[in-house]
């Protein structure tokens, strides 16, 4: 790496460093962690970039900015500040002009952290903002573990090491492998049917082939319960929490997924998400490729195009259907936390599910609404410190963590 960062400024000026700020780069935290070990002489400097960049970016109520994001965040910064500071005494030389007009807002910056500690200008003017302290006991992110319970009650844990097979009494094979089931055909037609629970605790994700060549990725804090084989008109299944579908085509045998509040969604042949979580307020289906059809009970149906989705809320008699933000929805299939506008207790439930921890509030739930991203491969000491930068105090102990009257 390059060694020339003397001052605060050169970090800020880094897109690296920007990215170690934001915690959404496992590289550039190693690189930094790294640095640092080999340059204790720049510590200093160092604390004071991620002290104004902390600074900056909380006062927009984000969870972190994009790197381009955060630039304008900054310009902004400057453009306020020293729009309200004095003349300087000794006008600065051409070539130092812009380099000079910048830091002055930086020290402002720097010296508003030091003095009077944390504040937010425009969500949180007059409030104090104070730096959490680090976790006492922190949390590593989840992994790939589930339960598979067999049809006579027999259960087996289930990680992502090593590879195994086994049998149901029906004959189906069961192959396991890196995170990951795949249900074979047992070829007998004559047997009963059997039902399987696939299961994730909180902290757990898994994959799952079903025996017609669906894909099934269920996420934390999750159950679905399925035949080894699929028999008669249609193939259905029975979902608890969250999970993406990828279904194989067979219009001559519908695909349905029944849910625990008697919601019915019946597939032809697609990809689609559905979160239904008991401590929600809201039941999501969002389809992504194909067509999809949400039901409830009392005749009520709605037929989703790609990028649309259905919301049920507890307690009202319909089905809304929306525009969807496909990326957010699924990206906690592809290892990411996005938020956008999202309210504090919904950020923190998906976060509880996935560290396995509790969350309590001291005095109202601050309300506000938040956006931005973490890495679900963060500990959970980052999510959290990004947690920070958004203006959001708290405190960690035994696996709870308890959000702070602001």
């Amino acid at each position: 790496m390059e060694n020339a960062f003397n001052s605060a400024e050169d970090f800020l000026q880094d897109d690296s460093f920007l990215r170690y700020c934001m915690g959404i780069s496992e590289e550039d935290t190693r690189r930094w962690e790294d640095w640092l070990r080999e340059n204790p002489d720049r510590q200093a400097s160092f604390e004071q970039a991620r002290k104004i960049f902390d600074v900056i970016n909380g006062q927009q109520g984000q969870l972190h900015a994009a790197v381009g994001n955060f630039r304008l965040l900054l310009r902004e910064h400057v453009a306020n500040t020293t729009a309200q500071a004095p003349a300087a005494l000794t006008p600065p030389a051409r070539g130092q002009q812009r380099r000079l007009y910048w830091w002055s807002a930086a020290a402002a910056a720097v010296l508003l952290v030091s003095i009077t500690g944390w504040y937010h200008n425009s969500r949180y003017r007059g409030q104090q903002q104070i730096a959490a302290a680090p976790p006492a006991h922190d949390a590593q992110p989840g992994t790939s573990k589930a339960v598979l319970t067999l049809a006579d009650g027999t259960t087996v844990p289930l990680d992502s090491a090593g590879a195994s097979q086994f049998e149901e009494k029906d004959g189906t094979r069961i192959n396991k492998s890196q995170g990951s089931l795949v249900y074979g055909h047992s070829g007998n037609t004559e047997e009963k049917i059997l039902f399987n629970t696939l299961a994730t605790p909180r902290g757990g994700e898994y994959q799952i082939t079903l025996p017609d060549g669906s894909r099934v990725w269920l996420n934390a804090a999750s159950s679905l319960r399925f035949p080894t084989r699929f028999a008669g008109n249609e193939r259905t299944v029975y979902l608890n929490g969250e999970a993406y579908f990828e279904i194989t085509p067979n219009a001559r045998q519908p695909f349905h997924v029944q849910l625990s509040d008697n919601q019915q969604i019946t597939v032809l042949g697609t990809s689609f998400n559905v979160m239904n979580y008991a401590d929600e307020n809201n039941s999501t289906t969002t389809l992504v490729t194909g067509k999809v059809m949400v039901s409830r009970p009392g005749g009520q149906q709605a037929v989703l195009a790609p990028s649309q989705q259905a919301v049920i809320t507890r307690g009202q008699d319909r089905i809304a259907v929306s525009e969807a933000d496909v990326d957010k929805t699924i990206a906690w299939k592809t290892g990411m936390f996005e938020f956008e506008d999202d309210d504090l207790p919904s950020i923190m439930r998906q976060l509880a599910r996935w560290y396995d921890v509790t969350v309590v509030y001291e005095g109202a739930i601050p309300d506000q609404h938040y956006s931005g991203s973490i890495r679900k491969t963060a500990a959970l000491s980052q999510a959290l410190r990004i947690l920070q930068t958004a203006g959001i105090q708290y405190s960690i102990t035994n696996k709870t963590i308890i959000i702070k009257n602001i």
